[in-house]
Formats: C-alpha cells, sequence, structure tokens
C-alpha cells in the first residue's frame, strides 16, 4: 500500500545487513560478497521496482564509498537521467489531460523523488568518503555536473582558509 512506510523498513533492512557483516564477516568470509552481489544483481537493475532500486541503493551505500564507487557510480548518471525523464513525462502527461481527467501519479513521482534522494545520498557519501585526488580519477565531475548540477555542491569538502580568502 502507498501508506505504508516501507521505505524505512528498507533502510533498517540495510544496516542489518551492514550489522550482520561487521559482526560475522570475519567467521563467515564470503557472506559480505554474497550480499553485494545480491544488493547489486537483484535490485539495482532498472527493472526492477523503484522501492526496490531504493533499497539496493541504499544497502550499497551503507558498506562505504568504496562499494558506491564500485556498484553505484557507475549506474548514477543512468539511473538519474532515467528518473529524470519519467519525472518529465508524468508532469508533461498531467499537463497535457487539459483537465481529460487524467490524475497525477503523485505516489510515483514521490518513489522516483525517493530513488533519487538515495542516489544522492550515495553519491554523497562516495564524495565526502575520498580525498579530492580520488575523487578526480574516480569520477568525471563534468558529466556528473551536467548530470546533477548544483546539488553536487553541498558535496563538496569544506573549503580551506586559503580557498576561502582566494574566493
Amino acid at each position: 500500500s502507498p501508506h505504508e512506510d516501507h521505505w524505512s523498513l528498507r533502510e533498517a533492512a540495510a544496516r542489518c545487513l551492514v550489522k550482520a557483516c561487521d559482526l560475522y564477516g570475519m567467521q563467515y568470509t564470503t557472506m559480505k560478497p554474497r550480499i553485494m552481489k545480491l544488493l547489486t544483481q537483484q535490485a539495482l537493475r532498472v527493472d526492477r521496482p523503484l522501492a526496490t532500486q531504493y533499497g539496493g541503493i541504499v544497502g550499497i551505500s551503507l558498506f562505504g564509498p568504496r562499494a558506491v564507487d564500485a556498484f553505484v557510480l557507475p549506474v548514477a548518471q543512468e539511473y538519474w537521467e532515467c528518473w529524470e525523464g519519467e519525472l518529465k513525462s508524468l508532469i508533461k502527461n498531467e499537463g497535457s489531460s487539459g483537465g481529460g481527467g487524467k490524475k497525477r501519479d503523485v505516489w510515483r513521482e514521490y518513489e522516483l523523488h525517493m530513488c533519487q534522494q538515495a542516489l544522492l545520498d550515495a553519491v554523497a557519501i562516495f564524495m565526502r568518503g575520498v580525498t579530492p585526488g580520488e575523487q578526480a580519477k574516480r569520477v568525471d565531475i563534468e558529466s556528473f555536473s551536467d548530470v546533477f548540477g548544483e546539488r553536487l555542491i553541498p558535496m563538496q569538502p569544506e573549503p580551506t582558509e586559503y580557498i576561502s580568502a582566494i574566493l
């Protein structure tokens, strides 16, 4: 049901996965790789429901910046553009209905926004978790800026006193 808070359940499940890996990962050395494989192969796919994609992104991101780098960054732009396209289509379809009874699908819009926020949070985990030099090696910042725009600004490290003086 759209009125149930399954989003927080997915977040709690993701935290449980990370905790289980922290607690039992040394004893069961294949646990974390198997969980990451499951999340990427089953949840992190555009043909899955948005709530499942959300859970996959949240789950992977809670494993830290290296997991985001390996599994989320390669698909981040594609996912964002897909979701943006669908949002624009929803808005366009509503506007073109001319009051002809086509109802706005606010629940679908909400799901898309939740996925976008999870993706932005994952990108932030990466950006804040690695050095600027590592960012430059792993991310084409120009294409990221084209896709994410101003949303990347809060993810940048705090400017140093020197940089602040120049600006």
